[in-house]
């Protein structure tokens, strides 16, 4: 089986209380955990809101130009799945979808 990685995009979150937010945090885990019963996750994080796009500038690296919020990566998931449409399927029960998020879906290329 092929192993996909789907890369969350923006989502917006700042308007939830706290107890909401909860709420929400408690989708992502049990979407990861369904994930897990079926034997196809291999991994998954959330990412820290702090990163930059760096690139290499007459011998320097250079920190920006910054991402726009809409565009940043704030988290990820790999699984397997048995071709391109099954992970399709896969994806579309991502509870980002209902953040105002969208997703990119990528193959993973093993070396």
């Amino acid at each position: 089986m092929a192993q996909y990685v789907l890369l969350l995009h923006g989502g917006e979150f700042k308007h939830y209380s706290p107890e909401e937010m909860q709420e929400i945090l408690t989708k992502y885990l049990g979407w990861a955990d369904d994930l897990r019963r079926r034997g196809i996750h291999r991994g998954g994080e959330e990412l820290d809101n702090t990163g930059r796009i760096l690139k290499l500038q007459n011998g320097q690296i250079v920190d920006g130009p910054f991402t726009e919020t809409k565009e940043a990566v704030g988290g990820f998931f790999m699984f397997e799945a048995k071709d391109y449409t099954e992970a399709v399927k896969i994806s579309k029960d991502c509870p980002h979808f209902h953040y105002d998020g969208h997703v990119e879906l990528r193959e993973v290329i093993p070396h």
